[in-house]
């Protein structure tokens, strides 16, 4: 095409604003929509962890990074009012297994509750599940209701007492730890929630914890709730888990938020796959194939399972 010859779409163009300008009509321009936030942001820093010692003021700036770009809204105070109703009970569904060890569970639940009270939720909105007592001195938060439902909930491949506190909240924000796992290959997102809210939780293990994590996560009581995943990788366990010990955990300093707890599960083993790869390990289903629950979540609809059809942000601050 010549360089000064005129495209079908540029001579309408021009057209049109002849017309509009011979009327006297001021044309707006017209600005593009934002981008749709993406599946997963990960948000890292090499300040906010060492070993056990977190740095308290770079920890809330990760926080408010991935509520922003998970939400598409230009403050965390907005980003959680668009996930939240005003009037929610909020549960935070942290995890108490290895916390002694990554040393960063507190921490992290703190920084989550100074976030939702400065969006203007208050105190007895939020209710702190499997947190240390500190959490409930510090915060005045609510505890969780203790014991279980009256009657079993029953799921395609079993039936077991839900927790007593899935009837105390009305949404749950999950935070859960990035750990290898003797038995599912990973635990993170989906198995916080599928072990962490039923009474035996051990009876559900056998085959990898599959189809069970799938099942029990699909129960509308827990999946109508859930709102946001909120992974503490700040210290990742790379391998021998879900107990931390000090040789086979990672300063990792990243923080995973995600509305698709499939999506997050899938990320976060790649995560661990890429630090095993560079200490010269096999990946986690190298020899065995035991991270099955994420194909059984994936044909349940709980979210995106292929890698490759993920959308990821990164930030680094």
């Amino acid at each position: 095409m010549a360089q000064h010859e005129m495209t079908r779409r540029g001579f309408l163009a021009a057209a049109t604003l002849a017309v509009a300008s011979a009327r006297g009509v001021r044309l707006r321009a017209q600005t593009p929509d934002p981008p749709p936030p993406p599946d997963v942001v990960q948000v890292s820093s090499e300040f906010v962890v060492r070993g056990r010692r977190i740095h308290q003021a770079v920890l809330p700036e990760m926080l408010d990074e991935a509520l922003r770009q998970v939400t598409g809204r230009p403050a965390a105070a907005e980003a959680w009012r668009s996930l939240l109703r005003t009037d929610d009970v909020i549960g935070l569904k942290c995890n108490r297994s290895a916390a002694a060890g990554l040393g960063t569970g507190d921490a992290f639940a703190s920084a989550v509750i100074s976030s939702l009270l400065a969006a203007g939720f208050d105190r007895r909105q939020i209710v702190a599940i499997e947190v240390g007592d500190a959490i409930y001195k510090e915060n005045d938060v609510a505890r969780p209701a203790r014991g279980w439902l009256s009657t079993p909930s029953s799921f395609a491949s079993g039936t077991d007492h839900l927790s007593a506190v899935l009837d105390q909240v009305t949404a749950i924000v999950n935070i859960p730890f990035l750990k290898t796992h003797n038995i599912a290959g990973i635990t993170c997102c989906l198995k916080n929630l599928s072990h962490g809210l039923i009474k035996h939780p051990a009876r559900y293990h056998e085959s990898h914890c599959s189809p069970y994590i799938a099942d029990i996560v699909a129960l509308p009581r827990i999946r109508e709730k859930l709102r946001l995943n909120l992974v503490n990788a700040l210290r990742v366990v790379f391998d021998q888990g879900p107990e931390a010990r000090d040789d086979f955990t990672w300063d990792a300093g990243i923080l995973l938020a995600s509305r698709d707890p499939l999506a997050a599960d899938t990320v976060g083993l790649d995560i661990i796959n890429s630090e095993r790869e560079i200490l010269g390990l096999g990946a986690v289903d190298a020899v065995e194939r035991r991270t099955v629950h994420l194909e059984a979540a994936a044909e349940r609809g709980l979210g995106k399972g292929d890698l490759h059809d993920i959308e990821l942000r990164t930030r680094r601050l």
